[in-house]
């Protein structure tokens, strides 16, 4: 769908209207997916002018970058307040982080998100990245300096603790984010979820905490995570 071309970028005096075009946005693309969104429907629903959104928004990608990115920033908030609550224990850290990650990743209005750019990657190469950033990376290095202080306090060598915090993420996220995916009606009680947290955490400690860890293949952090991967290590 052509768009037209984009003007200049718009002034201060614009800048409180960015918040309702996002809010437009994100129901637009929610209801009716990335290509059938189109930058005069966002416009409409938010009450402004096309010109508007184009100031603020260059394209329909940049756009939809912006939604993502929004969301995400909210994630990455409450793991912030999770992680500065003075938690010594990395255990306790972690699983605090897991629930957190399993609330947020099992929301309706997230997994709305990950049904389209399911849909709409395969024609659209460009959401690639917009999928890689909803996966929120920056929960990876929160993990990964809890593996570390758990290794120095146990006194075991954690080979790449970023590889293993990407695993970490992706077992304790994958399996409860798929049932809700296929079952609206899914279990989403915060009493399973903190059980289950606390579960998968001590699980995959124990397992760290054996030692003689293997270290992880080199594409293991590149393809969901890939500002970790070896290559800017």
């Amino acid at each position: 769908m052509a768009e037209r071309e984009r003007p200049q970028r718009a002034g201060s005096s614009g800048r409180g209207k960015r918040a309702p075009i996002l809010d437009a946005a994100v129901e637009l693309f929610l209801e009716l997916g990335f290509d059938q969104t189109s930058m005069d429907a966002v416009a409409a629903k938010a009450g402004v002018s096309k010109t508007t959104v184009y100031a603020h928004f260059g394209d329909k990608l940049e756009l939809f970058r912006a939604v993502i990115a929004r969301g995400g920033a909210s994630l990455d908030f409450d793991l912030d307040q999770t992680t500065l609550a003075s938690v010594d224990d990395p255990h306790e850290r972690l699983a605090r982080i897991v629930l957190k990650l399993l609330q947020a990743t099992t929301a309706p209005t997230y997994l709305a998100f990950i049904r389209v750019l399911t849909v709409e990657a395969g024609r659209r190469p460009e959401l690639t990245e917009a999928i890689r950033s909803l996966g929120v990376p920056h929960v990876v290095d929160l993990v990964a300096v809890a593996l570390r202080d758990d290794a120095r306090q146990r006194g075991y060598t954690l080979p790449d603790p970023e590889a293993y915090a990407g695993l970490f993420v992706r077992m304790t996220a994958a399996g409860p984010q798929m049932d809700a995916l296929l079952d609206p009606e899914a279990d989403r009680d915060p009493a399973h979820f903190e059980a289950y947290a606390r579960w998968t955490t001590t699980i995959f400690l124990q397992g760290l905490r054996a030692d003689d860890l293997p270290n992880a293949p080199d594409s293991a952090m590149s393809q969901v995570f890939p500002r970790l991967s070896r290559a800017t290590s």
